[in-house]
């Protein structure tokens, strides 16, 4: 499910505050049981990366030299995340959390640069951090991803840059960092390359590796090999 369809659940002929279509729920039901599990799994201290597509679409086994659970659920918003955050239990604390979110918040059928909009945000943000809290650690918020110049009416940049800059300020230094991983991503036409589909990046691994000395030197870690 790509973030274009499963962004808002417009496209399935809902409104933005109706609930999700009965095959988005279930999809998401599913994806709940596989995180669980990957969490009743990992062995010794390890890392979650939480949020949406672009979260999910990540494969990386380790990052800073730890093991990295995959959180993600194609399609969520903050809300759905901070559902995700409620029903999932790690066996211990995570040595960090990343949070990968916004795309979907910023759909244009939701109308991003609303106040209201913008409120949702700002709450399901709070409440996330208070739930992430309870989970110990140190969290790390990623900038939202470019998307490519044909999908900036869906996704507009202009609301990207204004929620970004929304997890930037919910960042407090002693236990958060904030960090542009994919913003360095190509655009037009010489950067069609970097896209799978207009909104999602070939090759998320390759910019979190390029980032991931200073990603875990922010969070206190060090990059083992």
């Amino acid at each position: 499910m790509s973030a274009a369809i499963a962004a808002g659940w417009v496209a399935h002929g809902q409104g933005p505050g109706d609930g999700p279509p009965p095959a988005f729920e279930g999809f998401r039901q599913v994806r709940l049981k596989t995180i669980q599990s990957q969490l009743d799994q990992v062995q010794g201290s390890y890392l979650v990366i939480l949020g949406d597509s672009h979260a999910e679409r990540l494969f990386m086994p380790t990052l800073c030299g730890l093991p990295l659970v995959n959180a993600g659920i194609s399609g969520a918003t903050v809300a759905d995340v901070l559902d995700l955050a409620r029903k999932i239990r790690p066996p211990r604390e995570p040595e960090a959390v990343l949070l990968v979110v916004g795309t979907n918040d910023i759909w244009a059928k939701r109308n991003p640069e609303t106040g209201e909009a913008e409120g949702r945000f700002r709450s399901g943000l709070d409440a996330l951090k208070q739930r992430l809290t309870t989970w110990g650690g140190r969290r790390a918020l990623i900038a939202i991803p470019p998307v490519a110049d044909k999908e900036d009416a869906l996704f507009p940049r202009s609301a990207a840059a204004r929620y970004s800059s929304l997890l930037a300020q919910s960042c407090e230094p002693a236990r958060c960092t904030y960090l542009d991983v994919f913003g360095g991503a190509p655009d037009g036409a010489r950067g069609r390359a970097a896209f799978s589909d207009g909104v999602h990046l070939r090759d998320y691994a390759g910019f979190m590796r390029r980032r991931e000395a200073e990603l875990c030197s922010s969070l206190g870690l060090a990059t083992r090999k």
